[in-house]
Parts: C-alpha cells; structure tokens; sequence
C-alpha cells in the first residue's frame, strides 16, 4: 500500500469513526435551536474538557510551536502557560455567565447595555472575526500539508476538506461538534503518546535526547534569551486578549450540563491542553537531537518521513482531526453569532425551525466565502494574526471592565459603544504605524479609553434615562 492510500484510507476511517456516534446521539431527539448554540446546555464535564482540548490543539501546535521548540528549546513553554491562562481567568466570569443564562459574547453585550442593537450588533461582527480567522488558517494549512504528504492537488483537498466540515456541524450544530470534537480528543490523545514514544526511541531514549541535543535549548534561562524578551512580550500581549475574547470557550461554558462543575471543566481544560502543548515542546527538542541540520518548519514533515506506513498515516489522520475539530467549532460559532444575535435582533420573533434553518444555511455561505478567500489568499496566518488583534482590541474592555463595573451604575450606552470603535480606531493606527507594540494592545488601550471617558461623560443623563425608563416599566407592570 503506498503512501497517499494509507493517508486517504486513515482519514475516511477518522470521519467514519467520528460521524457514526455523532449522528446517533443527535438523532436521539429532534435538533432544537438550543442544541445548535449550546448543546440544550446538556453536555457532560468529559465532553466539555474533550471539545476545548481538541479546540485549543490544532494544526499550529502540531506544526508550527514543534517548528518553534525546534528552534528555541523548551523556553517556548510560556506560549503554552498563556494559551491556557484564558480558561483560568474565565473562571472568573463563569458563574455570572451562567447565572443569566448566556449564550454567546453578544448576550454580554445584551446585559449590559439593556438590549442596544447596535452594540449587540457590532459585538456580534467583531466576535466573528476571530473563528473566521481560524477557519481560513486551518483550511489552507490542512490544503498545504496533505497536498505534500499526497500529491493531490490542493485546490481539491481544501474543497473537500470543506465539505466534510458541514458534516460535523449540519446535524445539531454545538451538539454534535462537542461530541465530534471528544472524539477527535481521545484519538489526539493516543497518537500524542504514541508519537511521543517513537520519536523518544528514534533519539536513543532520553539519555541520547539530552547528549545530542545543543545544551541551551533545555535551559530555560539560555532558551528565553534565545527567544527574546521582544517575543515574549508579543506573545503576552497578543494570546492572552485573543484567549480571553474567543467564543469558542464561552459557549463551551455555557453549554456544561453541571453548572457547578463549570470552574473544573476550565481547570481540567487548561492541563490537559498545557500537556498537549508539551508534547511539542518535547517533539521540536527531540527531533533537533535526531537531525540538528532541517529547516525548523521541515520538523514536522521530516519526522514524518522516519515513520513506518502505520503511524505516518495515523500521524496524518492526527493532523486531519485537528484541524478539523477546529474549523467545526469555528464554523458553528460565527453562524450562532449569525443566526442569533444579527438576524434575530434585526427580525425578532423567529420560531426554532426558522432559527435552525438559517443556521445551517448560514454554516454553507460561511464555509463557503472562507473556501474562496484560502484559494485566492494563500499566506493566511495574516488573516489569523489580524482577525485576532481586531477582536480583542474591540471586546476585551467592555467584557471585562464592564463585568467588574456592571453594579456600579457606571457604564452608559455611549460608552460601550465608544469603548468598540475605540478599540478599531487604536488597533488600525497601531497597525498603519507598525511599532514595537503590538496593535491589539493599543487598540485595548484605546479601547478602555473610551469606555472610562464615554460612561463619564454621559453617566448624570443616562442613568437619570435608564431610572424614568425602569419606573414606567414598573408602573404599567402595577397597572397590567
């Protein structure tokens, strides 16, 4: 059997594997509206953990962070600390967002600014460029990688790729993307360990790693030098906000059959995701202790290539599935933000089966315009990198700062909205000026700017507003 069958066969048998279940636990009862956001708020602690793993873990771990440990040693283990710090300080949040009952970030948004349309709105439009950004990202590296390791063209491989993703997402929207994602999970899982112990095996065990390998690279103190305080920075100021103003978490939050389990699902989901993270830490190290002498972003590839038929095709189903529990989740997020927040905001007053019917509609035009903008547009980490900055420039403040203030009768209406633009404004100079900063974290800055100046500004009028509103609700509510 040669190479691209074993890959091909490896692949239909994941999707098989995955769908089958999946399909039967959606056809166990008709698909609601709230299966479609948040799973009917009926998912189970080990799904939840399963589907923010499989989320957080995609291509760029298995890829481009083993490029970067490759490169810089184990110092690049504080990109995982704060890839997972985000579930920790969501932690949080997590009862609030429970208690009223919250779907997505625009329902934030909805409380506090008591129903503003057009905060609801530009909350929801910012809140998709994030997933969408991922979605655009995976497809073209899922495309890159399979064409190499296949041959197949791979204007055909992202189209189908694609197209299976509607699979996953069609039947009952979160409800069986978790559950696609928990299996995706523990397959990720087995190849991780499996992996991990051949390449340990191909170095000469852990005494040949530490030999061969060049000593700064497991020195944190040598490997952060090696990295750069610069780098660093960049990441803190780039990871932490993208993290913290990714939906993908959110729902999976709000979306937890136990709510008082809610605090452990994100404690358990930054571990397993930490661990995740360490095996490609240790993957880039032990492969530049095999062969010091590739391109950093051949590792993975070339690792690859030492693989018996087996566990090449395995190691290619990993890749398969996590990129595609990625774009799953992405996809059925922006159409929730889609489906529930724009256009039932807009035409209020939709049954579940109009909501539902949108949704998957929107799932195909959304797959769709990413589809094009990875043929057309192939260097999409640029895409990632901006969808990420413009999002958390625009909603980390008013999330954040709002829930802290939310009792204070400080936050106005115009300082939220304010607070957004605001945060467009900041980020789009601190790109055009291209400093030493990174432009989301000017765009925060602006962003919170706006907000503490916005809200004091009209605080006197818009609570004198909001309690003559408050006082005719009660009274006709008396009357009734």
């Amino acid at each position: 059997m040669n190479i691209t069958l074993a890959i091909i066969l490896t692949s239909v048998a994941i999707i098989i594997a995955t769908l089958v279940p999946t399909y039967l636990i959606s056809r166990k009862k008709k698909a609601t509206a709230d299966d479609w956001a948040i799973a009917n708020r009926e998912l189970p602690i080990y799904v939840v953990v399963g589907t923010q793993f499989a989320s957080v873990i995609g291509g760029g771990v298995l890829v481009g962070h083993l490029a970067n440990a490759y490169t810089n040693g184990i110092g690049i283990v504080i990109y995982g600390i704060l890839m997972v710090t985000p579930f920790l300080l969501l932690a949080f949040l997590a009862k609030w967002m429970r208690k009223n009952q919250f779907s997505t970030i625009p329902d934030i948004f909805k409380k506090l600014s008591n129903n503003n349309k057009f905060i609801i709105i530009l909350a929801s439009i910012m809140t998709m460029l994030f997933p969408f950004g991922w979605i655009t990202s995976q497809i073209t590296a899922f495309g890159s990688i399979y064409a190499e390791l296949t041959g197949i063209n791979y204007t055909a491989l992202c189209i189908v790729f694609a197209l299976v993703s509607l699979l996953f997402i069609m039947p009952a929207g979160l409800k069986t993307v978790a559950w696609t994602d928990f299996i995706f999970a523990c397959f990720m899982v087995v190849m991780l360990i499996i992996t991990a112990v051949y390449g340990t095996k191909l170095a000469g065990g852990f005494t040949g790693i530490a030999s061969n390998v060049e000593p700064n690279l497991i020195s944190l103190s040598d490997s952060f030098q090696k990295i750069g305080l610069a780098t660093i920075l960049l990441w803190l100021f780039a990871i932490l906000p993208g993290g913290l103003t990714n939906q993908l978490y959110y729902q999976r939050i709000c979306a937890i059959k136990d709510e008082k389990q809610v605090n452990k699902s994100l404690i358990l989901s930054a571990i397993v995701s930490f661990v995740g993270f360490l095996w490609a830490v240790y993957m880039g190290v032990t492969i530049q202790s095999i062969n010091p002498a590739i391109e950093a972003s051949a590792a993975t590839g070339w690792f690859m290539s030492q693989l018996p038929l087996v566990l090449l095709a395995g190691f290619a189903g990993l890749i398969f599935a996590t990129m595609m529990s990625t774009v799953s989740s992405a996809v059925q997020s922006i159409v929730v933000n889609i489906s529930r927040d724009i256009v039932n905001v807009v035409k209020p007053g939709m049954n579940e089966k109009q909501i539902l019917n949108l949704s998957r509609i929107f799932s195909v035009i959304t797959v769709a315009v990413a589809l094009v903008m990875c043929l057309i547009f192939t260097d999409t980490l640029t895409w990632l990198v901006a969808t990420a900055g413009f999002s958390a420039a625009t909603l980390l403040c008013p999330i954040f700062v709002g829930f802290i203030l939310k009792e204070k009768n400080f936050l106005t209406n115009f300082g939220i909205g304010l607070s957004m633009i605001m945060g467009i404004v900041g980020a789009s100079i601190g790109l055009m000026l291209d400093t030493i900063f990174n432009y989301a974290i000017i765009g925060i800055l602006f962003s919170l700017a706006g907000l503490l100046v916005g809200s004091a500004v009209t605080r006197k009028n818009y609570n004198y507003q909001r309690r003559n509103i408050e006082t005719e609700e009660r009274i006709l509510k008396e009357e009734y």
